[in-house]
């Protein structure tokens, strides 16, 4: 393990990036986890990986950076705790400015790989299946095809835009991917151990490893193929089924009731055949937020 950056703190000691590095030379993998504090999936996928590969001989680089955001982690929170901003929006970073922009700068470099892959957690009141989310066509779809994860999310320009770890890793030259996985301030371990696997798949597809768990991309969409249900008011959102769920045409999905007396004020139900990828975690709502995303499969005919 090294240590690639660090800084003054104003208390609990310095602040330290650390940085786990296998094997040598070309090609090169670096995937970062821990960005925001609170994301915990991400961090426990990495350490999953860097477990595996200790045990191997990777022919060429791979960096792995399990947690990013260290004093964020300490409470819990996403955001850099002194001053509550977010290190993702800050990059390219600065090495004179804010403390979260000299972070993202010694990041940046760090992360000098050819193939880049940023790891998250949903947000703390919804669970996400592991999904890779990458571009309509082109390298980073094939990257993102060989992890065999269960959702590849093909997303338009909008995830392209100059901003982020993305955007700057991808002004910089490099192929990047972005990955989801579970809840936030939640460790999901199983889906964490999903999202490892899939690395190790990324890898061996790159021929640094030799071998890795076999896995089954079970829908492969764009935005048309993804069924959103929003609450229609506000309720208690009580859920029926699980991320990874298959579903039919007419399957309950959840249903809303009143928070005080349980009225029920409406039920969702799949309109097509897919998996459930998005389902809401915290039941409290109000109009119009996400409660469940389903991914089309070939099955819908």
């Amino acid at each position: 393990m090294t240590v690639v950056f660090s800084m003054e703190a104003p208390y609990r000691g310095r602040y330290e990036l650390h940085r786990l590095t296998f094997g040598s030379g070309s090609p090169s993998v670096a995937i970062v986890a821990g960005l925001h504090g609170n994301e915990l999936n991400g961090m426990h996928a990495v350490n999953l990986l860097a477990s595996s590969l200790r045990f191997q001989r990777p022919r060429g680089t791979v960096h792995l950076f399990p947690l990013v955001n260290t004093f964020g982690a300490d409470e819990a929170r996403k955001r850099w705790p002194f001053d509550d901003r977010d290190i993702n929006s800050a990059f390219p970073g600065d090495p004179e400015g804010t403390s979260v922009q000299r972070i993202a700068h010694a990041l940046l470099d760090a992360t000098d790989a050819q193939v880049c892959v940023d790891v998250h957690s949903g947000a703390p009141h919804v669970r996400e299946l592991p999904q890779v989310r990458v571009p309509l066509s082109g390298e980073e779809l094939e990257l993102g095809r060989a992890t065999g994860l269960p959702v590849v999310w093909r997303r338009s320009g909008d995830t392209l835009a100059g901003t982020g770890m993305l955007g700057a890793w991808r002004a910089a030259g490099r192929k990047a991917l972005h990955v989801v996985v579970g809840r936030g301030i939640t460790l999901d371990s199983s889906l964490a151990r999903e999202t490892a696997q899939g690395f190790s798949r990324l890898l061996a597809h790159l021929e640094i490893v030799h071998t890795a768990p076999e896995g089954t991309t079970v829908a492969d969409v764009t935005r048309a193929d993804i069924e959103s249900h929003r609450a229609p008011c506000g309720g208690f959102f009580v859920p029926e089924v699980r991320v990874g769920h298959p579903v039919k045409p007419g399957h309950l999905l959840g249903y809303l009731q009143a928070p005080i007396g349980g009225d029920r004020l409406g039920e969702l139900r799949a309109q097509r055949a897919g998996v459930v990828m998005t389902v809401r975690a915290w039941p409290m709502v109000h109009a119009q937020e996400l409660l469940v995303r389903v991914a089309h499969t070939r099955e819908d005919g």
